[in-house]
C-alpha cells in the first residue's frame, strides 16, 4: 500500500505540474504514434539517399530496420484508429483501460518507451471517467488490438531472435 501511495503521489505531482488531463494525454499519445513513424520514414529516406541504395538492399543489410519499419506502420494504423475512436474512449472507462492496458504492454515489448510512459499516464488518468456498472467494452475500439497485437508480437519475436544472434 505504501508503494502504491508513493507512486500515486509522484504521478499526481507530475501530471498536475504538466497540467495534463485525459484528453490532452490521449491527444499526445496519438500524436506520438503518428510523428515518430514519420520521423523514422524520413530517417530511412535520408539513409537511402546517403548510401545510394534501394529500399530492398537497405532492408537486407539491416533486418532490425525492417522490423522497426513494420512496427512504425502498425503505429500509424493504431494512431489512426485511436483518433477516430477518441470520443468512445473518453466516455467508456472499461474500453479505455482494456485498450491502453494492452497497447502499453505491446509498446513496451517493441521498445517504444515514450508510448509506454504516455500509456501509463492515460491509464492513471482513466480514473477521472465515471464508471458505470453496466458499461461494456466497445468491440469496434478493441478490433484494432485484435488485428495489431499479433503483428506486434511477431515483431517482438523477430527483434529478440535478431538481437540474440
Amino acid at each position: 500500500m505504501v508503494a502504491k501511495n508513493g507512486i500515486s503521489r509522484f504521478l499526481n505531482k507530475v501530471i498536475t505540474g504538466l497540467h495534463y488531463d485525459l484528453k490532452k494525454v490521449l491527444n499526445l499519445y496519438i500524436a506520438v504514434l503518428m510523428i515518430v513513424p514519420i520521423a523514422y520514414f524520413a530517417y530511412i529516406t535520408l539513409a537511402l539517399t546517403m548510401n545510394s541504395t534501394g529500399l530492398e538492399a537497405y532492408f537486407e543489410q539491416s533486418p532490425i530496420t525492417t522490423v522497426m519499419f513494420i512496427v512504425s506502420l502498425m503505429d500509424l494504423i493504431v494512431a489512426y484508429v485511436l483518433a477516430f475512436r477518441k470520443k468512445v474512449l473518453l466516455s467508456n472507462r472499461v474500453t479505455l483501460v482494456v485498450v491502453f492496458g494492452v497497447l502499453t504492454i505491446i509498446q513496451l515489448l517493441v521498445g517504444n518507451l515514450i508510448s509506454v510512459v504516455l500509456g501509463l499516464i492515460v491509464l492513471y488518468l482513466s480514473k477521472s471517467i465515471e464508471s458505470i456498472p453496466e458499461q461494456r467494452i466497445d468491440w469496434q475500439s478493441l478490433a484494432v488490438l485484435v488485428g495489431s497485437a499479433p503483428i506486434y508480437l511477431i515483431c517482438t519475436w523477430l527483434l529478440l531472435t535478431i538481437g540474440l544472434k
